[in-house]
């Protein structure tokens, strides 16, 4: 009885003990519901930048975030912002065992949600975070100068705390060319690497970089007019390291790589190499900027390197470097040249020459010149002024032919329009051989091989003709004359033949940001070039433009395109010329050839040639197979009724060619004949006379057994038409007239006043 009793007080001890301790437990925890949490510690999240944010996504919560008067956002505000998108964005967290109604919510916990949003709202990825580092802010234009890879393009800023953060790195959120705000500034140093040190004092240093002035307190200085790496923590130099070892030289040859100076050798270049125009309007541009030839140019050197260089004077370009191509076998490279110096025979194989080697060859009085004999390549005229250099590179070996540029014009107008051409004509010709070149010289087209240009159609056709004294004299008297758009040589592109309207720049798909509004659809006849001499110019010009604008749009059109390329207008300036109008017939389509030929074009632009998948949707891929051809048309015609987009349908698939030159080249056949419109034949070896054509199907059993092309015009039909020069001149006008004509808005001026562009 006594054990039973004593077993049972143990026991009511062990209950009570646990009752006792359960009910301390609930008391902590109800003491602590009702005692307030602590603020969170951290960076806060603004009213501003919130919603800035929102705004972006289309959002207005103005009535929220203003109800209190206080500059960061409260977790109360996230919560009926929450609560506003429950149904857009149902998977917001929750934050209510972190904060009270009354605070002020972290940056991390806003982002965290607002990734969340994107995910749901953003469907297009239109914001996005990125890194940078903040040079400087412009606060009267809200500009922020910025460090970000490639871009060199002022940011508009929207938030106010780019402006407290100058030279540092942080992440941003962006919206096109919106920088909307700082999620996190980044701690730590942040090293600016080649940067152009202008001045220099005690504390302080004025800095150029990535096309912006600022100014920097620093810790370390350099000398004024210096490269030099700065490191950066918390908005000022804490440690600056000068480069002065330099070299200088004329440039020979620049790629991605390594470039080689004249008598110093050949050079890596480093990764963050930067270059500097510091001569007038100070600059930064690309390598590609360089000019290959010229001596202009400080090279700084670090362990070997080229990590900055220093385009220092203002050189006149009046020298061009020409790479003289073996047109024999299709290449650049010789196994074996001859060549003919102040009457001594020189021969010279690609043995001979070291890897790196160059030999230059110049005759001893400049008027005369060097004769090049090359096997299996039968040139007209074969004397060469100026330098020619023989260079073995890795590859092979090449020949560049360096020359004063209006010499080498000499050689580039006869073999690009007829001599026989009214003066007038050739001095439009050669204006447009001058400023093509120019363009060329200021940024090479070949800076891998040491040249500018080529010789061959892919830049101007160069000494396949003989020089002749009525070309050498329109030359000699437009000496120095470029067309210039704004102030910047223009791109005057020219062709043989119009079919009565050009077509626009659009044609080449180039991407270029550069303004070619001069590059338009003109009506190439009479009628048009009249209005430019009429009593008031500026509006007939106005007109015209308007005019040019219509009839361009009109002919995308493709019944209005088939009613103007079958019928002929008198006031047309080429109205005469056997190309303005012809005909081209294949009989049977040879699919193997096509596929061929498709696949040709593929390898140099997959994104031209698109195959139809699900829909109406078009991908970029390799067609295996033709197959038999049902339809072939003009999808899309651009400016002018230019050929823009082929379809082909086949029973194996449908395509999409894009580009006329694209479109010329696939339809083709290498062996058929075209009929000019004064009787006369030739067989197109590589591509259609033009993209301004209509097709004629032939059909048999639903299959498409061949095709009639109706078109008009030679060439790409982009600036000038020479044969409407031709005509021009014919008639009296002068060179000027000729290209205000073909170029509206172009002003002709002399090279040396654009030797600073």
């Amino acid at each position: 009885m006594k054990r039973e009793i004593k077993y049972d007080i143990k026991l009511l001890i062990k209950l009570s003990l646990i009752f006792f301790g359960l009910l301390f437990m609930l008391c902590i925890l109800l003491g602590r519901r009702e005692r307030k949490q602590e603020p969170p510690e951290g960076d806060k999240i603004t009213v501003q930048d919130v919603e800035i944010l929102l705004e972006a996504l289309d959002i207005n919560m103005s009535e929220v975030t203003q109800q209190e008067d206080t500059p960061n956002l409260t977790y109360g505000m996230y919560v009926a912002i929450r609560q506003a998108l429950q149904d857009k964005v149902p998977d917001l967290p929750e934050y209510e065992k972190r904060y009270e109604p009354e605070h002020e919510m972290l940056k991390t916990d806003w982002y965290a949600a607002y990734r969340i949003m994107l995910a749901y709202l953003d469907t297009e990825s239109s914001i996005w975070e990125t890194d940078i580092f903040l040079l400087k802010t412009d606060t009267a234009a809200k500009e922020a100068y910025i460090v970000n890879g490639n871009n060199r393009t002022p940011y508009h800023y929207l938030s106010d705390e780019f402006e407290k953060n100058q030279l540092r790195e942080m992440k941003v959120y962006v919206k096109g060319n919106d920088l909307l705000a700082v999620s996190e500034v980044v701690p730590g140093e942040y090293e600016l690497k080649n940067v152009w040190v202008t001045e220099a004092a005690e504390g302080t240093m004025e800095c150029f970089f990535q096309q912006t002035y600022f100014t920097v307190m620093a810790d370390q200085v350099v000398k004024r007019e210096q490269i030099a790496d700065l490191v950066v923590r918390d908005g000022r130099v804490v440690k600056a390291r000068e480069k002065s070892e330099k070299v200088h030289g004329k440039l020979l040859w620049v790629s991605k790589d390594a470039l080689e100076i004249e008598g110093s050798g050949v050079y890596p270049l480093s990764e963050g190499i930067e270059v500097y125009k510091l001569y007038g309007s100070m600059e930064t541009l690309a390598c590609a900027d360089l000019r290959i030839g010229y001596a202009d140019t400080d090279y700084v050197i670090e362990r070997g390197k080229v990590c900055a260089c220093l385009v220092s004077e203002r050189e006149t370009a009046d020298r061009i470097r020409v790479l003289l191509k073996n047109t024999a076998k299709g290449t650049s490279y010789y196994d074996r040249v001859e060549l003919i110096v102040d009457g001594e025979t020189i021969q010279i194989e690609e043995k001979d020459l070291a890897v790196g080697e160059r030999r230059s060859y110049r005759c001893a009085a400049l008027t005369d010149k060097i004769l090049l004999n090359i096997e299996g390549i039968s040139k007209e005229d074969n004397a060469y002024r100026g330098v020619v250099e023989c260079y073995r590179n890795e590859e092979g070996m090449v020949l560049i032919n360096e020359l004063p540029l209006e010499e080498y014009l000499y050689a580039v107008v006869p073999s690009e329009m007829p001599a026989s051409y009214p003066a007038e004509s050739l001095k439009a010709q050669a204006v447009c051989a001058r400023t093509y070149a120019y363009r060329y010289i200021l940024r090479a087209g070949l800076p891998e091989v040491g040249a500018h240009v080529d010789d061959t159609t892919a830049y101007q056709v160069y000494h396949n003709c003989r020089e002749n004294v009525a070309t050498t004299t329109a030359v000699k008297e437009t000496d120095g004359v470029l067309l210039t758009y704004q102030d910047e040589p223009a791109q005057n592109y020219y062709y043989s033949t119009s079919c009565g309207i050009g077509t626009d720049a659009a044609i080449w798909k180039s991407g270029s940001e550069e303004d070619i509004s001069y590059l338009r659809a003109v009506e190439i006849n009479r009628d048009t070039y009249a209005a430019l001499g009429s009593e008031e110019e500026e509006s007939a010009q106005d007109q015209e433009t308007v005019r040019d604008s219509e009839a361009a749009d009109n002919l995308k059109d493709e019944e209005n395109f088939r009613q103007f390329i079958t019928t002929t207008n008198e006031a047309d300036l080429e109205y005469t010329q056997p190309w303005y109008r012809w005909i081209y017939t294949v009989e049977e389509i040879d699919e193997e050839a096509m596929l061929s030929r498709i696949r040709d074009r593929y390898a140099v632009s997959p994104a031209s040639v698109l195959t139809k998948t699900e829909g109406e949707y078009y991908v970029s891929q390799t067609v295996e197979k033709l197959g038999k051809i049902k339809e072939l048309s003009i999808a899309k015609r651009g400016a002018g009724g230019v050929a823009e987009e082929l379809l082909i349908v086949t029973d194996q698939g449908t395509y999409k060619i894009l580009s006329e030159y694209n479109i010329r080249y696939i339809l083709c056949d290498t062996k058929s004949e075209i009929v000019k419109q004064d009787g006369s034949v030739t067989i197109p070896s590589t591509l259609l006379p033009s993209g301004f054509f209509i097709i004629e199907a032939g059909k048999k059993e639903g299959n498409m057994i061949g095709y009639t092309l109706i078109g008009g015009g030679y060439g790409h039909g982009v600036g000038m038409s020479q044969n409407g020069a031709k005509a021009l001149g014919e008639e009296g006008s002068s060179y000027s007239q000729i290209l205000e004509f073909f170029f509206p808005g172009c002003e002709l001026t002399d090279s040396d006043r654009t030797a600073d562009l």
